[in-house]
């Protein structure tokens, strides 16, 4: 495979670190996901994907459709 600016031509090679601008409209954010990474995930138009964050925390995750975890989080009462 032919390599580009350290990305496969179809997902990611190595290691990938890129940095997305928030987008705002119609009452909502919105982020695009990079393309390398939707290839290497094979995400399709409509595919859902799970965020996870702890308050106070500085970083999130995203996890791949079908990956381990499943789409719930549970949020225990206070």
């Amino acid at each position: 495979m032919s390599k580009s600016g350290g990305y496969k031509a179809e997902g990611i090679t190595r290691f990938m670190a890129e940095g997305r601008r928030i987008q705002e409209g119609d009452g909502s954010f919105t982020v695009t996901i990079p393309r390398s990474l939707a290839m290497e995930w094979d995400l399709e138009h409509g595919d859902d994907l799970l965020f996870t964050a702890e308050e106070g925390s500085s970083k999130a995750t995203i996890h791949k459709p079908g990956s381990e975890g499943g789409f719930s989080v549970e949020v225990a009462d206070d």
